[in-house]
């Protein structure tokens, strides 16, 4: 069995979590199998503003793998400046079973979120962010980088693939175990249309939209990927951001646009990665 990969601060431990009841379904989808998504993690939370209390982790956001040593999520995930270390999961499925073979764990702390300079939490606009591991990962069948996209290449009505922890429910209720679905990528003036009669009159390009359905994401599944699959590779094509309401299945999910971005990601991603 693989050993863990824990960083450890000086006075924070590994706490197990304790989920609540497992369900066989969540919003519907299904369940992955071990190396599906290589690329998915999950970002725990350490809040500063309750260290006065017993430590413990609660649970943040998802995250997709693109080196060795670079993890992109959504910049809403990560703006809270009370927010001092993430532990992020890599390579797991159950994320309640601590023994689980291929799940490493790494703890990172504040000073190396990079979070877009120009996000906009009011308008959602440039919701992406970076996470600069502080060490790199050795990449195996369980864990490997997903690919970026290609700007020339339109992805539109393309089926993809959507992942996650997020809520099952609109109670907060979580499944441990990580599921999935294949959405449908809608034209960008479809998009533009529920952006534009729900939130601003004017709509950015940086967007992707999937067609509401009986499946879909819910809170928790934030900063996760929005993939399309070509030959063995997984494309990167969003980062999960907003929906409206309570996760209900008549409005559409919203992503942001990982090409709009390849520019800000290579700036950040350091000369040592081939991105």
């Amino acid at each position: 069995m693989q050993s863990k990969i824990i960083i450890s601060l000086t006075f924070l431990a590994l706490v197990r979590f304790v989920f609540p009841h497992k369900l066989n379904r969540i919003i519907n989808g299904h369940y992955a199998s071990p190396k599906q998504f290589p690329y998915q993690t999950y970002l725990e939370q350490l809040d500063l503003s309750k260290l006065h209390k017993l430590i413990t982790w609660s649970p943040l956001c998802g995250g997709i793998l693109i080196s060795r040593n670079r993890v992109l999520t959504a910049a809403h995930c990560l703006h809270d400046p009370n927010i001092y270390a993430v532990k992020i999961y890599f390579g797991a499925l159950n994320l309640s079973d601590v023994t689980e073979v291929g799940q490493q764990i790494l703890v990172v702390k504040r000073d190396h979120f990079v979070i877009h300079n120009e996000w906009d939490r009011n308008l959602s606009v440039n919701d992406i962010a970076m996470i600069k591991l502080p060490i790199s990962l050795i990449l195996n069948d369980y864990i490997k980088a997903v690919q970026l996209p290609n700007p020339e290449v339109q992805y539109q009505f393309s089926e993809a693939i959507s992942s996650g922890w997020g809520n099952i429910d609109d109670k907060g209720n979580m499944d441990p175990k990580l599921k999935y679905y294949n959405p449908q990528i809608v034209s960008d003036s479809k998009c533009e249309h529920w952006y534009k009669s729900s939130i601003a009159p004017v709509f950015p390009a940086s967007f992707i939209c999937i067609a509401p359905n009986e499946n879909r994401l819910c809170n928790g599944d934030s900063g996760g990927p929005l993939v399309i699959r070509q030959e063995s590779n997984f494309v990167l094509l969003g980062i999960t951001s907003f929906t409206f309401d309570k996760c209900l299945p008549s409005y559409p999910t919203f992503f942001t646009r990982v090409s709009s971005y390849l520019t800000w990601i290579r700036e950040n991603a350091g000369s040592e990665n081939q991105i």
